[in-house]
């Protein structure tokens, strides 16, 4: 059974990985918000609240 901080760590690899994935780019259709589905405000704010450095 997964807790609330493994979700949290997967959403943190999920998210670097798709960063990482796109050059850092978070907008467009190669982004990394287009890679997994969010819009790209909602990934920034989530890169902000996980504490991932995008630069």
């Amino acid at each position: 059974m997964s807790t609330l901080a493994d979700i949290a760590r997967l959403e943190r690899e999920l998210i670097r990985r798709a960063l990482e994935e796109s050059g850092g780019k978070i907008y467009g259709a190669d982004g990394a918000a287009a890679r997994l589905g969010l819009k790209p405000t909602t990934l920034a704010s989530r890169i902000k609240a996980a504490g991932l450095d995008v630069r």
